[in-house]
């Protein structure tokens, strides 16, 4: 019975400080970096293809890497000032998504839909909210950082 009613507070202490918290700056800046950083190697290497064959192997990779950064983004709870901008780089990672599925269909059109991909305003509302949480004193690392 004793241990009944332990592991009834137990989880009672757990639910009342579980998920509902929102994260520190730092863990939430960790999170932007960690999953920048990831991004960047992708797309890098898929930058770097001199070839179709080389594009298209290199997509599926990249296409992960956004899809994972856009998953925990939008599953985290970000300080109360980051709320929005979080929501816009979700956003615009989801829209990134989208258009490296489009690539993997269409190779050849390839620079005509990443061209289509930075005029959209899905993808500059994410570059203006990274640079609007760089403003507000957080390091987001390399996730702001446009593809060359």
């Amino acid at each position: 019975m004793k241990r009944l009613a332990f592991l009834a507070v137990a989880g009672m202490l757990l639910a009342g400080c579980g998920g509902s918290s929102r994260l520190s700056k730092s863990a939430y800046e960790h999170h932007l970096q960690v999953d920048g950083s990831d991004i960047h190697k992708g797309i890098t290497a898929l930058t770097k293809s001199t070839s179709i064959q080389q594009l298209v192997t290199g997509v599926d990779a990249a296409e992960a890497s956004v899809k994972t950064a856009a998953d925990d983004l939008a599953a985290l709870k970000p300080p109360s000032d980051a709320v929005d901008d979080n929501a816009a780089i979700v956003t615009g990672l989801r829209s990134t998504q989208s258009a490296l599925e489009q690539v993997k269909a269409n190779p050849t059109g390839a620079r005509t839909i990443i061209a289509r991909l930075q005029a959209s305003k899905s993808y500059k509302d994410a570059l203006n909210a990274t640079a609007d949480l760089k403003k507000k004193g957080y390091k987001v690392g390399v996730i702001g950082a446009p593809a060359s």
